[in-house]
Order: C-alpha cells, then sequence, then structure tokens
C-alpha cells in the first residue's frame, strides 16, 4: 500500500493541514484535508473515502471534494463509514442546509456522492483493502481502522484517549508494518485530553503497552500546532524504538 499523508495536524493554519491520508490514490481515508492538497485529476481518481468521525477537522473536505468533483466523475463517490457517524455528516454538513445534499445532486441517478454504511462487524473490502474496525474513546461515535493486504498492515487508531479493542486488533495481525497514532495536547493538558478524547505522549506510552509491537513503526499525527514545542520534548521520552512525528506531506509504503 501506499500511503500518502495530506494531512497530519489537529487542526488548521498556514503550513498545518488536517487529518487525511490517501492510500493508493484511490482509497481516501478522513477528509480533513483534499481540496487543496490534490489537483482535480487527482482528487477525480478517487472512488471510496473512509470516516474515522464525523468531527469537522475529519469530514470538512468531503464538502469541497464533492463539490469540485461535480461534472468530473461518471461514478459517485463511495463514503463508507459507521451508520452513527454517516448520519452525522448527512445530517450535519450536507443538509442542504450547511451544504448541498451531494448524495441527490446533480440529481438522484447520478450523485457525486454515495452513503455506505459499515456493517456492524467487519470485515470489509474497499478499494482490494481488508478493512477491520473497532470503537474508540471519543465524545462522538469513532473508530480505528486495521488495513490489510495479502502481506502487509497497518492501524490508524482515529481520535480516541485511552482504549482496549483496536490496540487488541493490531496486537493479533501478524502483518502489520506500522501504525499510525493521535497525540494532541502536552502532559500538562491531560485533563483536558481525557475530557475531549484524545491522547497526551503520556498516555499514548500507556497505549503503545497494549499494543506491545516494538517491532513497527508508529507515526503520529492530529498534535495541536501551538503545543507543538512541548509535544516534540515529550514525545522524545517515549521508549519506542522507531517514532515519527508526521508534518504533512509524506508518502510510505507499506
Amino acid at each position: 500500500m501506499q500511503l500518502r499523508v495530506l494531512g497530519s495536524s489537529g487542526s488548521r493554519a498556514p503550513g498545518f493541514h488536517a487529518s487525511s491520508l490517501l492510500i493508493d490514490q484511490r482509497l481516501l481515508l478522513d477528509a480533513g484535508t483534499v481540496s487543496i492538497a490534490l489537483s482535480l485529476d487527482e482528487q477525480a481518481l478517487i472512488d471510496d473515502v473512509l470516516l474515522t468521525h464525523a468531527h469537522l477537522d475529519h469530514m470538512v473536505d468531503l464538502a469541497f471534494l464533492a463539490d469540485n468533483m461535480l461534472g468530473m466523475r461518471q461514478q459517485p463517490i463511495r463514503v463508507w463509514g459507521p451508520q452513527p457517524v454517516l448520519a452525522m455528516v448527512e445530517e450535519h454538513l450536507l443538509n442542504n442546509r450547511v451544504w448541498p445534499d451531494f448524495t441527490r445532486l446533480p440529481d438522484q441517478d447520478r450523485p457525486v456522492l454515495q452513503y455506505c454504511p459499515l456493517p456492524l462487524q467487519g470485515p470489509v473490502e474497499i478499494a482490494g483493502v481488508k478493512i477491520s474496525w473497532e470503537q474508540t474513546n471519543h465524545p462522538v461515535y469513532t473508530v480505528g481502522y486495521l488495513f490489510e493486504t495479502a502481506e502487509n498492515a497497518f492501524l490508524y487508531s482515529g481520535d480516541t484517549c485511552d482504549t482496549e479493542a483496536i490496540w487488541k486488533l493490531g496486537r493479533e495481525c501478524d502483518k502489520l508494518r506500522g501504525a499510525f497514532i493521535e497525540t494532541s495536547f502536552p502532559n500538562r493538558l491531560e485533563t483536558l485530553a481525557i475530557k475531549s478524547g484524545h491522547m497526551t505522549p503520556a498516555i499514548l506510552e500507556r497505549q503503545l503497552a497494549k499494543l506491545d509491537r516494538n517491532d513497527i513503526p508508529v507515526y503520529i499525527f492530529h498534535m495541536k500546532q501551538q503545543y507543538l514545542a512541548e509535544l516534540h520534548a515529550e514525545l522524545l521520552q517515549v521508549p519506542h524504538p522507531c517514532l515519527t512525528v508526521l508534518q504533512g506531506g509524506e508518502t510510505y509504503e507499506i
């Protein structure tokens, strides 16, 4: 799998783009940053979008992707996620009030977007990749995903604080070659991190012990840019042999 980091920040500012990971050019994982990272031709290659949850920094660019693709594709872009996640997108974003409902435009027979609820239990195959999921610890319904091909796999935590099931999913996968894990706030703001369903470096260290896979690279995303200096310093103290802080723009082969 080729993984292209379109955005890795916990918010938006000049030079900082919200979470999005492009898999093999055609599968988009979260839609925090798409329209300013990809050309129109690159956007037109995306067949599937998979959402972890419906907070704005993970879905906002679905609105602009849909708008940009009006008249650019013959088939709708399939938008995948658990039913509670898609219901929030439908109610609060693509609702004909905040933004047009592109599941009905230009008409019901040829929409730009098509909702595809995930079954209650996985795995499913999307864009040629086997995908499993578990719910994580966040204020809204949120999941993390395990992506597998015949030879390799990677884990994506989604937004979460202290949790369990997603680490078990990764720990038991012999093909695991990497894990993308959120860490948002410095240790001094642990109370805020817990209340908002995010991690600090200290919480991350406890979750990595549950994952118990020191043999794989760990990529940190969702850092809040106002705390970057503190986060970088504290992450250096996390005892993992291969921990990388994402900047956005990276490409990996897994």
